[in-house]
């Protein structure tokens, strides 16, 4: 079973959480953090409420270098210097630097497994490079985004080419008509964080549809 457990979101899923613009999630079985929200003392108060310790963590994929998804970065490099931290070519020079304060980021130029069935797309759009998760599952993979600026359908296309996408998880940011049609395919998607037209999807897709928010816990 794989365990996505939403850390860091705006939209609001379990009350003892507290929501904040940005994004961040854990999956679980792996030790993989994906992004790091906006604040700090959010993102650690969510993970102690949620029973995450920031030692235990092995994985650290960044999307992209916006404070909303990089925020958290020192405490949790503070709490655990041996983390491996994948990067790509679009991060600045000051968030390189802080992550060599405590270890050497992996910059990843293209679709790369990290992990067993765990891979980063590589950096991928122009105006804001961005990259995803694309994790293994029994039928295709999951796609995981911080906003997906390069475009959901490019996103697709892309893992595509190395399998089916069976569902998709996190922010969908500036929704395409040629985007929401490239999700007809998946049989689970969970829009969140900085979603537009998001009431759209869930007219759209109403048998795949499952709220985000922070504390959500998609079991696949």
């Amino acid at each position: 079973m794989l365990t996505v457990t939403e850390v860091y979101n705006n939209i609001p899923c379990r009350q003892d959480l507290t929501p904040d613009w940005g994004f961040s999630c854990l999956l679980e079985e792996a030790g993989l953090l994906f992004d790091t929200g906006e604040r700090a003392d959010i993102l650690l108060a969510n993970m102690q409420a949620l029973g995450i310790n920031p030692a235990g963590i092995r994985y650290l994929v960044l999307s992209h270098d916006h404070h909303d998804h990089i925020g958290g970065l020192a405490a949790i490099l503070a709490a655990n210097p041996s983390v491996e931290v994948f990067v790509h070519d679009a991060f600045s020079g000051q968030t390189l630097g802080l992550i060599r304060e405590y270890a050497e980021p992996r910059i990843i130029g293209e679709w790369t497994e990290i992990a067993g069935g765990i891979a980063v797309t590589g950096p991928l759009g122009t105006d804001i490079r961005e990259q995803s998760l694309a994790v293994a599952v029994p039928d295709g993979f999951l796609v995981i985004t911080g906003c997906a600026h390069p475009h959901i359908s490019r996103i697709i296309d892309r893992v595509s080419r190395e399998g089916r996408v069976w569902g998709v998880i996190g922010g969908l940011h500036t929704l395409t008509d040629e985007d929401i049609d490239a999700l007809a395919g998946a049989a689970y998607l969970s829009a969140s964080h900085c979603t537009e037209r998001i009431g759209e999807l869930q007219e759209r897709y109403p048998k795949t549809f499952r709220p985000g928010g922070a504390g959500k816990m998609h079991r696949i």
